[in-house]
């Protein structure tokens, strides 16, 4: 063992070991994402800080610290640490996004139509009529002596008239009109979802799935190999 330094175990003998695992989760997701891809972590329910934090600690448990003082371990572990989180957290966000590996064609197109229909009927109608009418009727007392319309007119005599004549003439126009507006709304969609077979087949998207796939938490307690001693 180094005269100068100690074993991370030691640090978490004097420090508590939930001390020591503080450090290494000393940052705030929000420095680094919004809070819906804090979401999207946060609901695969997959990784977490505290893990993290314990992975670290038992992969360098027996492990001397590069630093003379615990203190200057604490502030060196958690500006490292800092560091590094800002370049994995992106990753960890990405790597926890739920997708289907062999659909690469996923898009819809809406389309909306308005059909403004007006029409305008305007109509009329005229309307004539006209009627004549007379009637006469004689009583005479004197039967042997015939007498006429003309002749009665004339002061004739009768022993009783009853003449009665009508003229009626009707004129009737009508006009009308009328307007009739109508809208019509169109709405289509259509929807392509699958894999096209042009940029790639099922079995080479499976293969760039597999290659995305990254150990994030091993690579993260690689790049803190500084903080501690090289040789061991």
């Amino acid at each position: 063992m180094s005269k100068y330094t100690m074993e991370l175990r030691k640090v978490c003998d004097i420090m508590k070991r939930e001390e020591v695992e503080n450090w290494f989760k000393d940052y705030n997701l929000t420095d680094f994402l919004t809070s819906e891809q804090i979401e999207v972590i946060t609901s695969t329910n997959i990784w977490n800080k505290d893990i993290l934090a314990k992975k670290i600690v038992d992969h360098y448990y027996m492990r001397e610290i590069g630093f003379e003082t615990i203190a200057l371990f604490k502030h060196y572990a958690k500006i490292t640490m800092y560091e590094i989180m800002e370049t994995y957290i992106p990753l960890i966000y990405s790597s926890s996004i739920t997708y289907n590996p062999l659909i690469n064609v996923d898009f819809t197109e809406e389309y909306k139509r308005t059909i403004n229909d007006t029409s305008k009927n305007i109509g009329n109608s005229t309307s004539t009529s006209s009627a004549n009418g007379n009637g006469l009727q004689v009583n005479s007392d004197t039967p042997q002596g015939q007498i006429n319309k003309n002749q009665i007119l004339e002061g004739k005599y009768a022993s009783s008239t009853i003449a009665n004549e009508s003229t009626t003439n009707a004129n009737e126009t009508i006009n009308s009109s009328s307007n009739e507006n109508k809208d019509t709304t169109e709405n289509y969609t259509k929807t392509t979802k699958g894999n096209s077979g042009i940029s790639a087949t099922s079995q080479k998207m499976i293969q760039q799935y597999r290659d995305n796939i990254i150990p994030i938490n091993k690579k993260i307690i690689e790049e803190l190999n500084i903080l501690f001693m090289g040789l061991y």
